[in-house]
């Protein structure tokens, strides 16, 4: 076994082992929280203790603590998260459109600011002490440092109430009853709610990116590789065209760690635009004490969270030769 093999199979364990505690904690967590799913049901009438007691047993509710733990085990890790309490319907087709609703949003702002911030922040970088790096500095670390939702705010205020340009909630209109994901996602009505969360997610991702692929460009002025490049007549631009090359690494391993915290949502975004995505819905699990929807909403962030560092750990430690698979700093 190689070293790289013998540093995968590590961070495997690893990722494997804090996969077990996520789901443990989600567990003792839910069974920690004051109240039961069922009590806003027997006071509106709707239940009486009898069906409260056949539904709990139903859901296994009922018996010892450490045997709900194992049931609760042998579903979550092979993916058979059962019924939604509240719903009544498998946690699955309650959480899928959500899920995909949340990366239509947020993949896509992603991206877009993956590639812009990052070629700006090159550039910044590369005309160090210029207005422009000051003005986007200052610009990206505001908005990055404002909380989501007083940027959603204001956006809504000043686009929807004041401008009246585009729709202050939801994905849709009222009355829109589309047929599928094409007709959802490839509508006109669709891209007129879109465009405002899509633009305050854009602008919040913004500011990791552009200081990420600044503070590469500057480490890179004044290396040996681009004087080489100087003396063999390289214009400024094919010369940042290379020092961003070789600054590339950091904003890649950042952009997996945030692909896979993507699959929690911007809650607070989805909760001020009432954007129907997973994050928003955990939140009204949780309100509800839904233990199904909780702990399978939960594990499915906590799993990709997990499988976004393992990423990023893997990439650092193939791409990058000066990172030591042994674990024992650079080589």
């Amino acid at each position: 076994m190689t070293q790289f093999q013998r540093f995968l199979a590590k961070r495997l364990a690893i990722a494997v082992m804090l996969t077990l505690i996520a789901v443990s904690v989600i567990f003792v967590v839910l069974r920690l929280l004051p109240g039961s799913p069922f009590e806003a049901l027997v006071t509106s009438g709707n239940l009486n203790q009898q069906q409260i007691t056949e539904i709990r047993a139903l859901y296994g509710l009922d018996e010892p603590m450490w045997r709900q733990y194992i049931n609760y085990m042998s579903s979550i890790l092979s993916f058979q998260f059962g019924y939604s309490i509240l719903r009544s319907q498998p946690v699955w087709e309650v959480l899928e459109p959500r899920l995909i609703n949340t990366l239509i949003l947020l993949v896509p702002a992603l991206v877009t600011t993956a590639i812009l911030s990052s070629g700006l922040g090159m550039y910044a970088g590369w005309n160090r002490g210029s207005a422009l790096e000051k003005v986007s500095i200052i610009t990206t670390t505001f908005l990055r440092s404002t909380p989501v939702f007083i940027t959603a705010i204001f956006f809504i205020i000043v686009f929807s109430y004041s401008l009246d340009v585009v729709p202050a909630f939801g994905m849709r209109s009222i009355t829109a009853s589309p047929d599928g994901y094409v007709e959802t996602f490839l509508s006109l009505d669709f891209l007129h709610h879109y465009i405002l969360p899509f633009s305050v997610a854009v602008l919040y991702y913004s500011g990791d990116f552009l200081l990420l692929a600044r503070n590469g460009v500057v480490e890179k002025q004044g290396s040996e590789f681009l004087k080489l490049h100087r003396a063999k007549g390289l214009s400024e631009m094919q010369q940042l065209a290379r020092a961003g090359r070789n600054s590339m690494l950091p904003i890649l391993t950042y952009f997996a760690l945030r692909l896979g915290m993507i699959f929690q949502g911007l809650i607070l975004l989805e909760v001020v635009f009432g954007w129907p995505g997973i994050g928003r819905e955990l939140v009204l699990a949780i309100q509800q004490q839904d233990y199904p929807l909780v702990q399978a909403s939960v594990f499915i962030m906590a799993l990709a969270v997990i499988i976004a560092n393992l990423a990023a750990d893997v990439l650092y430690a193939y791409f990058d030769p000066t990172v030591s698979t042994g674990g024992g700093g650079a080589a």
